[in-house]
């Protein structure tokens, strides 16, 4: 299903007054993190104006048989933050703009309005553009078309979340831009990204200075493994001519033969270092 079909089929209802304890989060929400002093400051902005922007909601349709504590009504599909401030602020009713639309489409448009901000981190931001992506079954080119962006800079976005929860952590933990992380991404091991994103934090690196020490990283550890690999494949003559079991039995034929036609004769092997010596004695008959 494309995302035209999906974002046409909501029908908006109306706004209205409801119960905030009747509201519940969208578990497809793409923002993982709020930030705690933005929620105060919001929430004592809603205790002094009120909520001025209504939150987006749709019903929630009832299960044959509810689970125990799970009352709520309605199930946000964008302004979650509004709605935890209004909770902080002690609310009990807040505007709410009801849409008839399924979990596809609260999903859709969860996603849509989420990606439209630009307060979202970059890990959101891809993590969202990847559960879009999966859920309507739409390409990257239509994806792209769709945000207005190439589909180059979608892969890219996308690539991103090939970090673990941890290094995505420590990333934004310590202020990394989405270059950084881009940079990060090229390194196929986590545990050779996180030496790198130690170095990284440490020495207090900007972007251009990640992206040439991961460029050396690689070379170094291009050129280390290029080094492994010829090792590999030039053995020393000594171990070329460790098993030369042809070569002794062709001797040991060509003595043979000479001691069939009456010749005293035998050969020997000296080895010294990289070097063997095969020698072939024949006696002349004179015994000389």
């Amino acid at each position: 299903m494309s995302i035209s079909t999906i974002i046409n089929s909501v029908k908006k209802d109306k706004t209205i007054l409801i119960s905030i304890d009747d509201i519940a989060p969208n578990p497809l929400q793409p923002r993982r993190v709020f930030d705690r002093d933005e929620l105060i400051s919001l929430s004592l902005s809603i205790k002094t104006y009120g909520l001025i922007q209504p939150i987006s909601v749709k019903r929630i349709e009832p299960l044959p048989h509810p689970m125990p504590k799970i009352n709520a009504k309605y199930e946000i599909i964008a302004g979650e933050r509004r709605w935890r401030a209004s909770k902080m602020a002690g609310l009990k009713y807040i505007p709410c703009t009801v849409f008839e639309t399924d979990r596809n489409g609260s999903a859709m448009m969860a996603l849509v309005e989420n990606l439209q901000r630009s307060d979202l981190s970059f890990f959101e931001e891809a993590q969202a553009m990847q559960t879009l992506m999966l859920m309507t079954e739409m390409p990257q080119s239509e994806l792209a078309h769709l945000l207005a962006i190439s589909q180059s800079t979608l892969s890219n976005k996308l690539r991103l979340l090939r970090l673990s929860e941890r290094e995505r952590l420590i990333a934004l933990e310590n202020g990394f831009s989405e270059r950084h992380c881009r940079a990060l991404v090229r390194i196929g091991s986590e545990q050779d990204r996180l030496t790198v994103i130690e170095k990284i934090v440490s020495e207090g690196l900007s972007a251009p200075e990640s992206e040439r020490l991961v460029e050396s990283y690689m070379s170094a550890d291009t050129e280390e493994k290029k080094t492994k690999r010829a090792k590999k494949k030039k053995p020393a003559v000594k171990g070329r001519l460790g098993d030369m079991k042809i070569l002794y039995n062709t001797l040991d034929k060509a003595v043979n033969m000479l001691k069939t036609s009456g010749l005293d004769a035998n050969w020997k092997k000296q080895e010294d270092g990289d070097t063997l010596l095969v020698t072939i004695c024949v006696k002349s008959q004179s015994g000389e």
